[in-house]
């Protein structure tokens, strides 16, 4: 599978930035399987405390998320998905949540946040960075729903990785970790920490990787 033609890799960067269609539901397990350390390692900056209203920006299908519970059982979760297939396969996957209104997957245009001010203790996502539309307005939309010293925890694969990944080309807009930063700094957020990590990982085009992500932790002042 390593060595796909230009028009896969156009259909393979397609599938990750909006699972659809035949091919949504297998894009959304590889996805699983590619990010679940850095998933993890993300829910690992946040403050996760009793009564705690979390928020995640592109869950997928949700595979993650009794993770998260396990952690405290005590929050209030909510994911949004601009793939109306995965806000599916997600309520259906977690549904000893969903049932209970414990974890709530709802469809976003990926532009506006149907979520009033100050709503959130903490919001956080994995490599959906590179697919935000207007990414000045859309950072906006994220510091105007968080609480007062709220966090958001951003973790992408930065640039100089990113560039050597053939799919990247089509629909990414890269970043490396300062212009991320500086994103964050000119919405208002305080930058807390930034962590550099490397993990082995099957690629989406089926190769093993030795890849370096970021995870940026931000505060609300």
């Amino acid at each position: 599978m390593g060595n796909l033609d230009e028009k896969e890799l156009q259909e393979l960067a397609s599938q990750l930035s909006h699972p659809n269609g035949e091919n949504g539901i297998q894009t959304a397990y590889s996805m699983n399987v590619a990010n679940d350390n850095m998933i993890r390692n993300a829910i690992a900056q946040i403050e996760i405390k009793d009564n705690s209203s979390l928020l995640e920006i592109g869950p997928g299908n949700g595979a993650h998320i009794k993770y998260l519970f396990e952690i405290n059982s005590n929050i209030k979760y909510y994911g949004i998905d601009i793939s109306k297939l995965m806000v599916e396969e997600a309520t259906k996957l977690n549904s000893e949540f969903t049932n209970s209104d414990k974890a709530v997957f709802e469809w976003t245009d990926g532009e506006k946040i149907a979520h009033p001010d100050a709503a959130f203790d903490s919001i956080f996502t994995t490599n959906t960075i590179y697919f935000w539309k207007n990414p000045e307005e859309y950072i906006q939309e994220i510091f105007r729903i968080l609480k007062t010293k709220g966090e958001f925890i951003l973790a992408f694969i930065p640039k100089e990785v990113m560039e050597k990944i053939p799919f990247s080309k089509y629909g990414f807009e890269l970043y490396d970790n300062e212009k991320a930063k500086a994103l964050l700094q000119d919405a208002g957020f305080t930058i807390a920490n930034t962590l550099s990590e490397q993990e082995e990982v099957l690629s989406n085009t089926g190769d093993k990787k030795i890849r370096t992500f970021t995870i940026i932790k931000a505060v609300k002042p």
